[in-house]
């Protein structure tokens, strides 16, 4: 790897972990368009990898379905299957982000299959954590449910406390979709619990709003507040706008169960002006739905 690109990776690869995101993807591009000027696949491999992601945790997903693609593109050059599995699940959780959940379970599936011929335990259970995910959205509980389940049987066996972490907050989604309020909790706590002793701020954030959510439909409002705040101070200062948006969405809801319809208002026009920039219709139309109410 060249010296400059291997540096400008180093102090991306830093702000990335410290949740600074935006600051993060301006680094990752430069090492990128570096790594296309001198013609360094490798480089631009990496570099276009790490910039996907970011711009998927962000909210860019038009971008971060090129840098995937192109990541893509450069694996089958090398031959490099499991980097290609890789890109695959981050093309599927980007198209799931915009409301094509069945393409992104084709792609993921692929990944899952990549992942399971090489023997990859952990990829294997990060593809399931996703198509779990995208069934979820599908409205396919049950399956979402026994798919996390069997990627957080993976994350713990092999000690991977992110990626279980991850799963534990799908559950709670799952859990809170199928009405089992209580299991919701649960999974929202426990996942809380490790992302803090992680420091990670994204994670953090996404267990807050998971947690207000269920006390939400406990009908402890207060409680649901504060997780709420702590929630959307977090996703605003990570920078992403999209789980920002959702969490605003969850207050207007609150609001609404409160009787604040003025503010309820507030929150969905703010959230409903973010998934349009987004391209997000899922949001959008949850928005449309409470504006409705």
């Amino acid at each position: 790897m060249n010296s400059k690109i291997y540096e400008l990776i180093g102090k991306a690869e830093a702000l990335r972990q410290k949740s600074q995101y935006r600051e993060a993807l301006s680094v990752f591009k430069k090492a990128a368009a570096h790594a296309r000027k001198i013609q360094d696949a490798g480089s631009l491999l990496d570099s276009s990898m790490a910039a996907g992601d970011v711009c998927r945790i962000i909210g860019d997903f038009d971008r971060a379905v090129e840098y995937y693609t192109e990541a893509l593109e450069i694996c089958e050059g090398f031959c490099d299957d499991l980097t290609a599995a890789d890109a695959l699940v981050g093309l599927g959780l980007s198209y799931r982000a915009v409301g094509m959940w069945e393409k992104a379970v084709r792609l993921i599936v692929r990944a899952r299959k990549i992942y399971m011929a090489a023997g990859d335990k952990k990829g294997l259970a990060f593809a399931l954590w996703a198509e779990a995910g995208s069934l979820r959205i599908a409205g396919k509980i049950p399956a979402a449910i026994e798919t996390y389940l069997r990627a957080k049987r993976i994350f713990a066996a092999s000690g991977f406390d992110s990626g279980l972490a991850y799963t534990l907050a799908g559950l709670g989604g799952a859990h809170r979709v199928a009405g089992k309020t209580a299991d919701s909790l649960k999974f929202y706590l426990e996942a809380n619990e490790i992302f803090r002793g992680l420091h990670d701020a994204f994670g953090t954030a996404y267990s807050h709003c998971g947690i207000g959510n269920a006390w939400r439909m406990k009908g402890d409002y207060a409680r649901a507040a504060v997780e709420f705040k702590k929630a959307a101070a977090l996703y605003g200062k990570i920078g992403d706008i999209v789980s920002y948006s959702y969490t605003i969405w969850s207050l207007a809801t609150l609001c609404k169960m409160r009787g604040d319809l003025p503010k309820a208002l507030k929150y969905t026009a703010e959230a409903r002006r973010n998934f349009r920039k987004t391209k997000d219709p899922r949001g959008i139309i949850y928005c449309d739905l409470a504006q409705g109410r």
